[in-house]
């Protein structure tokens, strides 16, 4: 393995972390890796080395026996559709569970007050949650995740841009890997980001790692 820092980095986080990169890291990622490695959690690591590998969809097969045929047989036929996907992917839709975060889980606790016109808060609006939660349908947005979002993410910090319109639902794990810049966005919409490793994180970002890292 010719990267001597992302070796170094063992001494710091142990062996099990950069072991996931051991036959990935070479002299010109050996920078990066190490840094991720450092600031990231093992989870999230797990799913970078997946992605680096290309490997990172999990696909799901499953063996319909006959009544599940033909229970599948007469949906379809309800619907007007002749693929077995697409016909699917309607029943889970009209079955999942409510979107993550959209309602009052708990009718005891008080809601937060809403801000006052043209005020500027982090306070993220009921409506402008739902709308970003539901373009996904309460998945992540990275491209090819199929994980439900646990975290709203200002693809433009709010910091900088004092607005919520560029919110976006990511899972925990892609939600880290925005906030160690291995995320490049080509354009504004999630099938244009792509997995990089050279991007520097920022000011916000450092603040993230640390407080993730407690």
């Amino acid at each position: 393995m010719e990267a001597p820092r992302l070796r170094e980095a063992v001494k710091e986080v142990g062996v099990h972390k950069v072991a996931l990169f051991a036959t990935l890291a070479i002299k010109e990622n050996d920078a990066a890796l190490a840094d991720k490695v450092r600031n990231m959690s093992k989870p999230a690591l797990q799913e970078l080395s997946k992605e680096l590998r290309g490997n990172a969809v999990k696909k799901v097969s499953v063996d319909f026996d006959s009544e599940m045929q033909f229970l599948l047989g007469k949906i379809k036929r309800e619907l007007g559709l002749e693929d077995d996907k697409e016909a699917l992917k309607i029943i889970l839709k009209e079955f999942r569970n409510p979107i993550p975060g959209d309602g009052n889980k708990n009718p005891r606790k008080k809601a937060p007050q809403e801000p006052q016109a043209g005020e500027k808060t982090r306070y993220i609006p009921a409506q402008q949650k739902r709308e970003a939660i539901s373009k996904t349908n309460g998945k992540c947005a990275y491209p090819n995740c199929t994980k439900p979002y646990e975290n709203l993410h200002h693809t433009n910090y709010f910091a900088h841009s004092r607005d919520h319109r560029n919110l976006q639902p990511l899972c925990r794990t892609h939600h880290e890997f925005m906030h160690n810049g291995l995320v490049g966005f080509s354009g504004d919409e999630p099938k244009e980001w792509k997995l990089v490793m050279d991007t520097e994180t920022n000011y916000y970002d450092s603040l993230y790692r640390a407080y993730r890292r407690g």
